[in-house]
């Protein structure tokens, strides 16, 4: 048994509506007046970036489908905060058709400009339907209110995947085809700002055959950027301090860690971006350029995420230890301006153990003698 529904804003993208109800559904052209999409904004007046129908004068451009039972179940799941009504409708053909039609509940959100598709999707379409593949991977595991309450994270999360499907190189290790990896079960146990997914799954060998179903987990984070600042005119870097629950959860008798400067690269932002962000918010330093280093995931056995490394070149004055960090992330961080020599022997000491800084630590040994000539003209 199928009923009709009338789609609007981001379910128009066909691919989304893909990811949630789990295989493609075409949409046949269809109008509805007396509505108009407008964005969502928070009590604040924020753009959230997802459209609501709202009464207006513009209409309401959508699609149509015949939506099953199981269907239906799937977009009542994912639409909480909205109401299903039934609606008159116009479709490609000008007849009047009844469709079940999804509307904010009053007050929820505020109302902002009106919302365009074709904006949407080419800003942010291949990142919102991977969003939403994983957020409908929650289903039975999780309520839709903690899976709303991770959506941040779930971005983040699918902006990581975007850059992780770019083509890498592969002149020695070997280059996987679509049938290398096959995924039978995916579950997420845990998830809160981080996650964790359990795995059974088998994989291409290196003799040809495929694997036995092996049980696999991986903690779950976003892509992150890592920088050390750098002054090549004094030769002098910035590290900073913090508390890390890391360490304390192994048993370390001290969990505070010298480490450079790091940070999640958020949904929409670049790693360059994010690299200058977090310097000025950790250490209130601006880096005036960005030189690439090794990129690199720090624990490929375990977690997803990868790092993107830079060394930052900017001035830094000789100062007393600066503190640092977002209050309303938790964040108590203290800054320290130290010569290139000192953080050398910090890590030759063990006092520094922190492995994306000594990474940048080593590729800045590397180039050091050339950035140190360029500042002094030589």
């Amino acid at each position: 048994m199928t009923d009709l529904y009338f789609f609007y804003g981001t379910l128009c993208h066909e691919p989304l509506l893909a990811a949630v109800l789990g295989a493609p559904k075409p949409l046949e052209p269809a109008r509805l007046s007396a509505y108009e999409v407008r964005h969502a904004r928070d009590a604040d007046g924020t753009d959230l970036g997802y459209p609501l129908l709202v009464e207006g004068p513009a209409g309401a451009e959508g699609g149509l489908a015949e939506i099953t039972e199981a269907e239906a179940e799937l977009l009542d799941w994912y639409e909480i905060g909205y109401a299903k009504a039934r609606l008159a409708v116009t479709d490609a053909q000008g007849r009047t058709r009844e469709a079940w039609v999804y509307l904010p509940e009053a007050g929820r959100w505020g109302v902002g400009q009106l919302w365009s598709l074709a904006a949407w999707a080419a800003e942010k379409g291949a990142l919102a339907t991977l969003a939403v593949a994983e957020v409908i991977a929650l289903r039975g595991q999780v309520p839709m209110e903690q899976a709303l309450g991770r959506y941040p994270m779930i971005r983040v999360r699918a902006a990581s995947r975007l850059r992780a499907g770019v083509p890498r190189p592969a002149k020695l290790r070997f280059q996987p085809g679509a049938d290398d990896v096959e995924i039978e079960s995916l579950r997420t146990p845990y998830a809160k700002f981080f996650a964790v997914e359990d795995y059974r799954l088998r994989h291409r060998r290196f003799d040809g055959s495929m694997s036995a179903t092996l049980d696999r987990a991986a903690f779950i984070s976003g892509d992150a950027t890592v920088v050390l600042p750098y002054d090549q005119k004094h030769d002098r870097v910035l590290l900073v301090e913090q508390f890390r629950t890391g360490p304390l959860a192994r048993g370390d008798a001290n969990p505070w860690s010298l480490e450079a400067v790091a940070g999640r690269v958020d949904a929409g932002e670049s790693p360059e971006a994010a690299a200058r962000r977090e310097a000025e918010e950790e250490a209130g330093v601006t880096l005036s350029r960005l030189i690439a280093a090794p990129s690199h995931y720090p624990s490929p056995g375990a977690k997803s995420e990868y790092l993107y490394c830079y060394i930052g070149l900017c001035d830094l004055p000789e100062a007393s230890p600066r503190l640092g960090g977002l209050q309303c992330e938790g964040e108590d961080i203290r800054s320290h301006r130290l010569s290139f020599d000192e953080m050398m022997a910090l890590i030759e000491t063990g006092e520094v153990e922190n492995g994306p800084l000594i990474v940048l630590a080593l590729w800045l040994a590397r180039l050091r003698e050339g950035l140190r000539a360029e500042a002094l003209g030589a």
